[in-house]
C-alpha cells in the first residue's frame, strides 16, 4: 500500500511539474495580468476574471455593495446592451456565465464552445468595463439580492458559521456578511454604487486567466483588442483592523424551525502568505475529513454523539479560520463539545503518525487535482489565488504539502488547535 501511494504522490507530481510550465503569462501595458493556458482536451475556452474587491474594502455604508454590483455586473446590461439583450446573446452563443463574491475578491467567468472566444473575451471585457445599471434596474436585483440573503438565513450552517465570523473577528473585515445586509443594500445610492465600480473595476486591480482549446498568441490579442485602451484606476484599500483577541469561550444560540441541532467551534487560523498553512490543511484533514478521520472515529463510531462531524480550515489573505463542525441532537451538544476537545487534547499531547500524515498528503493531492480537472475550475483557482497571493500559490501547493513533515504538522497543531478561547456557536430546534 505503501508503494502505490508513493506512486500516486510521484504521478501527481508530473503533472503539477508539467501544468506549471504551460502557461503564458503576460501584463499589459494598463497593469492588466493575463494568463493564458492551451489546453485542446475539451473544445471549449474558459475565462475567469477576479476583481481585487471584496467586502473587506466596504465602508459600513458600503456594506453588501460588493456582492450587489457582481449582480449587476452579471445580469442588468451594459453600454451596449440591456441585460435582457445581454443574456439572449449569452444563450445564442452557448456560454455559461456567472459570478461570485468573496471577502477577498470578486470573480467573473464564462465558459463557452472554443469558436466563440471572440465573442466570450469581448463581452467580458463589456461587462467587466461598461456596465451601465439603470435605476429600474438596480432596484429589481436589489429584490433578487435581498431574497438570497433571506435564503442564506434559512441554511442552519451558513447562519452558524457567518455568526461564528462576527463574533470571531470583530471590527475585522472578515467579521462582515460578504451579502451584506438588506437595509444597506435597499439604501446604498444607485450613484454610489456606480462611482465604486468606476473607481476599483480597472485592469491593474485584475486577473484575467484563459484555459482552453485555443492558440495562445491569437487568444493574447484579443484580450489586448477589448482590454488594452482600458486605463488604469485607483488600487482598492484594505479596511483591515485585526481580529478581536479572545480569552474564552463565547457561546451563541440561535433557534430555528429544524429537526436536528448543529454546532461549530470556531478559532483564528494562519494568514495564506504563512507556511503554516500547508500542515494546517494535513492536521485539518487527519482530524475530521471522513469516516476515518480522528473526530469521526470517536465521536460517530465509538460514541455515537453526531450524525456527522468535521474538521476545516480556512485560509484568506488575512487571518483564516479553524473550526470544528457537527450535527447532532440538542442534548448532546455539550457531551459533543467536550470529546472534540479531548480528541484535539489529544493530538496536541501526542500526535498524529507517519501512517496518517502519508494518508492525508495523498488525500490532499488527489483532491486538488481533481479540483482543476476542468478548465473552468482551473481558470478559476488560478485567477482567485492570484488576486491576493499569486498564481505560485497554486503551482507550488501540491509539492509544498509532500513536504510537510510530521514534527512540523505536530507542531502546527499545537499552535492552532484550541480548546480553551473559541466561538462556540449552536443551532438548536425551537
Amino acid at each position: 500500500m505503501r508503494l502505490v501511494l508513493v506512486a500516486v504522490a510521484l504521478s501527481l507530481f508530473l503533472i503539477g511539474a508539467a501544468l506549471a510550465a504551460d502557461w503564458q503569462i503576460t501584463q499589459l501595458d494598463n497593469g492588466l495580468k493575463v494568463m493564458i493556458l492551451e489546453n485542446h482536451q475539451v473544445p471549449q475556452v474558459n475565462v475567469s476574471t477576479t476583481v481585487k474587491v471584496g467586502a473587506k474594502n466596504e465602508t459600513d455604508y458600503f456594506d453588501g455593495a460588493t456582492h450587489l454590483l457582481e449582480h449587476l455586473i452579471l445580469f442588468r446590461g451594459t453600454d451596449e446592451m440591456t441585460g435582457s439583450q445581454l443574456q439572449a446573446a449569452m444563450k445564442q452563443n452557448g456560454a455559461y456565465f456567472n459570478g461570485y463574491t468573496s471577502s477577498d475578491w470578486t470573480d467573473f467567468v464564462i465558459s463557452l464552445p472554443k469558436e466563440n472566444v471572440d465573442f466570450a473575451l469581448k463581452i467580458h471585457a463589456d461587462m467587466l468595463f461598461h456596465s451601465n445599471f439603470p435605476a429600474a434596474e438596480m432596484d429589481q436585483e436589489r429584490q433578487a439580492v435581498c431574497e438570497e440573503i433571506n435564503i442564506s438565513e434559512d441554511n442552519p450552517f451558513g447562519k452558524a458559521y457567518r455568526t461564528s465570523l462576527k463574533t470571531l473577528f470583530g471590527p475585522h473585515p472578515y467579521g462582515k456578511n460578504v451579502l451584506g445586509t438588506k437595509e444597506n443594500v435597499t439604501n446604498v445610492p444607485r450613484d454610489s454604487v456606480y462611482a465604486y465600480y468606476k473607481r476599483y473595476y480597472a485592469p491593474n486591480n485584475m486577473t484575467t486567466v484563459i484555459v482552453g482549446d485555443i492558440d495562445p498568441a491569437a487568444t493574447l490579442e484579443l484580450v489586448k483588442k477589448y482590454f488594452g485602451s482600458i486605463p488604469r484606476g485607483a488600487t482598492p484599500e484594505d479596511r483591515y483592523v485585526p481580529p478581536t483577541p479572545r480569552t474564552k469561550v463565547d457561546l451563541i444560540e440561535i433557534k430555528k424551525d429544524i429537526d436536528q441541532s448543529y454546532l461549530m467551534m470556531m478559532a483564528i487560523g494562519p494568514r495564506a502568505e504563512s507556511p503554516d498553512q500547508y500542515a494546517l490543511d494535513l492536521v485539518a484533514t487527519m482530524l475530521g475529513d471522513g469516516e476515518s478521520s480522528r473526530l469521526w472515529k470517536k465521536l460517530r463510531t465509538e460514541e455515537g454523539l453526531v450524525y456527522s462531524v468535521g474538521f476545516s480550515f480556512n485560509t484568506s489573505k488575512y487571518e483564516g479560520q479553524v473550526y470544528s463542525t457537527a450535527t447532532l441532537e440538542a442534548d448532546k451538544i455539550d457531551a459533543a463539545e467536550k470529546s472534540i476537545n479531548a480528541v484535539l487534547a489529544d493530538v496536541k499531547q501526542n500526535g498524529f503518525t507517519e501512517a496518517e500524515l502519508l494518508k492525508a498528503k495523498t488525500k490532499i493531492r488527489t483532491g486538488f487535482y481533481a479540483s482543476i480537472e476542468r478548465g473552468l475550475d482551473m481558470a478559476d483557482k488560478y485567477a482567485q489565488y492570484d488576486s491576493y497571493i499569486g498564481h505560485e500559490f497554486v503551482d507550488s501547493y501540491p509539492q509544498k504539502v509532500a513536504a510537510v513533515t510530521l514534527a512540523e504538522a505536530n507542531a502546527v497543531a499545537q499552535k492552532y488547535l484550541n480548546t480553551d478561547s473559541y466561538v462556540k456557536t449552536v443551532v438548536v430546534p425551537k
